[in-house]
C-alpha cells in the first residue's frame, strides 16, 4: 500500500476500498450493508493504527458521495483528525509533506461535515458479455484497405461487467476477405518486426470500445477449436488495433530484403 499525494484518494488502500464499496453496491446491498461488508473485509487494516483512519477516511468518502453519511463514521473521522491519527508515516517524510496532508485532511472534513448536495445515483451492475464466441472467424478491414482475419479462441465471462475475447490474429493479408480453410490452417501471425521476439499476435479484447471497432469486423464462420490452440495471453488490445500488426509485420519483412 502506498501513496501518490496528499489527497484523500491518492491512496492505494483508500481507492481499494471506495472500489470495493462501490462493488457491494452494485449487488443491490443498501449503503449501510456495504458498509457492514467493508468493516468486515477490512478487519486486519481496522485494527492497525496507521491503516484504520485511511479505512474510515474511504468510508466517508464513499458514504457522503451517495448522500447517506452515517453519523458513527463522521465521528471516527472528525477524532481521527483531530488527534492526528494515522499521520506517522507523513512525519517521517517531512515538514511540508506534513502540512500538506493535515490541509487537505481539513479541506475533507469541512467538505464532508455539510450535506452532500448532489449525491451520486447508486452503481448498478452493468453487463457486458464477450462479443464474439469461441471459434468464430473474423474478417478484418485493415487500414490499407486490405483484409486480415482472426480466430476467436474464447469468451471469458468471468467478471459480468467486462467480458472479454481471446482472439488470435492470422498471417493473412489480401484484397478479398479469408475463406474458411484459410482459419483451418491455423498460420497464425509472429510479430518479428521491430522489438518483437517472434510472439504470436493474441491478446485479450474487452468490450471497451468495441463500437468503433466492430465496423471494421465481420464474422465470415465458425470452425472447430482445436486442444492444441493457444488459451491464454499475457496482452490485451483494443479493438481499433486488432489485425494491424499483420501490416506492420509485411512493411518490416519487405524492408528487411
Amino acid at each position: 500500500m502506498g501513496s501518490w499525494g496528499h489527497g484523500i484518494r491518492q491512496d492505494d488502500l483508500v481507492k481499494d476500498v471506495i472500489d470495493s464499496f462501490k462493488e457491494h453496491l452494485k449487488d443491490d446491498v443498501s449503503i449501510a450493508d456495504a458498509t457492514q461488508k467493508i468493516e468486515s473485509e477490512y478487519a486486519e487494516s481496522l485494527g492497525d493504527e496507521d491503516e484504520a483512519p485511511l479505512v474510515y477516511l474511504a468510508l466517508a468518502d464513499a458514504q457522503w458521495t451517495y448522500g447517506a453519511l452515517d453519523s458513527v463514521v463522521l465521528s471516527r473521522v472528525r477524532s481521527d483528525i483531530e488527534t492526528q491519527a494515522g499521520l506517522e508515516r507523513w512525519r517521517e517524510a517531512s515538514a511540508s509533506d506534513l502540512a500538506k496532508r493535515r490541509k487537505a485532511l481539513k479541506r475533507f472534513l469541512e467538505k464532508i461535515e455539510v450535506e452532500n448536495p448532489r449525491p451520486a445515483k447508486l452503481p448498478k451492475r452493468v453487463v457486458r458479455a464477450p462479443k464474439f464466441a469461441p471459434g468464430e472467424c473474423l474478417s478484418i478491414t485493415l487500414s490499407n484497405g486490405q483484409y486480415g482475419a482472426a480466430l476467436v479462441l474464447a469468451a471469458d465471462h468471468s467478471d459480468a461487467e467486462y467480458g472479454k475475447n481471446l482472439i488470435a490474429v492470422l498471417d493473412y493479408l489480401e484484397p478479398e476477405k479469408a475463406g474458411t480453410r484459410v482459419f483451418k490452417k491455423r498460420r497464425w501471425l509472429r510479430m518479428t518486426h521491430h522489438d518483437w521476439n517472434g510472439d504470436l499476435d493474441i491478446s485479450w479484447y474487452l468490450p471497451v470500445g468495441f463500437r468503433e471497432g466492430k465496423k471494421r469486423l465481420e464474422v465470415v464462420g465458425t470452425i472447430r477449436l482445436r486442444r492444441g490452440d493457444p488459451k491464454e495471453s499475457l496482452m490485451y488490445s483494443s479493438w481499433d488495433e486488432v489485425g494491424e500488426q499483420v501490416v506492420r509485420q509485411r512493411e518490416w519483412s519487405s524492408q528487411q530484403k
